[in-house]
């Protein structure tokens, strides 16, 4: 009778004890958004979309480029660090959401560091210093033709606080000179009064230049970083124009909302250097200029865009803009 009662007791207590969970599906399960913080047609958004396009093959899902733009990058960067930290809402992120927006800003919506989680660098892209068809013909002669004036000379930018404005005093202020900020409502018309003449020079990425170099309306006397650009070997760096003390770029990287988990984020990491190292994706970049940055690590992502932050926003917050 007892081991009657003990066998229908075990029986009870298995038929009891809570079902296996189900196993969750390997990451990823299903398509990824990329979050674009600018309009499409930029520079950003078509090496997001060549990312993403290359991704399908590493992660077995689509990634699909979304574009937020508003508040120079702003409502883009907090719509991801408000997802859902699932791997399946990314950023694709810039020095102008990372960076410039902390200098500039008196408050954000998120905190870059406390809200968000680098996955990995992607690329940066030089600024090249452009001027007029008939200006001067090197780096030298415009600083000396800038310090031999009574009036400064102009340089135009995109906007109030935008990349070309901070790039433009920062150089001026390597150089020693004074110039006179001349914001315009877009690259495009800031360009266009470059190439007539009406300002005397600009900061500006290549990509968005090309076509009025081409025309020979524009020329090009020195690019921002550190070596000759594949694509533009005739263009010097600042260092080999004279100018060692001004560095200046853009650069993006990929980001996901904080809490995302560690198996993800690697997941995503792993799967980032490997696309770019892919020859294709190498000779994108070299066409818009840019230089890839993998491989990197999550934590080698941060240790950059902190170093980024710590050299540029108290160089912004001096500068006094009201953007």
């Amino acid at each position: 009778m007892r081991t009657i009662l003990l066998a229908v007791l075990g029986t009870a207590m298995l038929s009891t004890s809570p079902a296996p969970r189900a196993q969750e599906p390997a990451y990823p399960a299903r398509p990824i958004r990329l979050i674009v913080a600018f309009g499409p047609g930029s520079v950003n958004d078509a090496m997001a979309r060549e990312l993403a396009k290359t991704l399908y093959g590493e992660l077995g899902q689509p990634v699909i480029v979304e574009n937020k733009p508003g508040a120079g990058g702003v409502v883009g960067t907090d719509y991801v660090a408000k997802a859902a930290p699932d791997g399946y809402t990314l950023g694709f992120g810039t020095s102008s959401q990372l960076v410039m927006n902390v200098g500039l800003q008196k408050s954000l919506p998120f905190d870059v560091e406390r809200d968000l989680t680098p996955i990995a660098l992607v690329a940066r892209t030089p600024l090249a210093l452009a001027v007029p068809a008939n200006g001067p013909g090197s780096l030298a002669d415009l600083v000396k033709a800038a310090k031999g004036r009574a009036q400064s000379m102009t340089y135009s930018s995109s906007g109030v606080g935008s990349i070309n404005h901070i790039a433009g005093a920062a150089f001026a202020r390597a150089a020693g000179i004074d110039l006179m900020h001349v914001p315009y409502k877009g690259a495009a018309v800031a360009a266009a009064d470059l190439a007539a003449g009406r300002v005397d020079m600009m900061l500006v990425t290549l990509p968005s230049m090309a076509g009025l170099v081409e025309q020979g309306k524009v020329k090009v006397l020195a690019n921002g970083i550190d070596r000759r650009g594949a694509s533009t070997p005739n263009v010097p760096t600042f260092a080999q124009a004279g100018l060692p003390a001004f560095k200046g770029y853009t650069w993006n990287n990929v980001f996901a909302p904080a809490g995302t988990p560690a198996a993800v984020v690697a997941r995503l990491n792993a799967a980032l250097n490997r696309v770019l190292a892919d020859p294709q994706v190498v000779q994108f970049a070299q066409r818009q200029t840019a230089e890839i940055m993998a491989p990197s690590t999550p934590a080698q992502a941060l240790a950059f865009e902190k170093s980024e932050r710590a050299t540029w926003v108290p160089f912004i917050r001096s500068l006094g803009i009201e953007p």
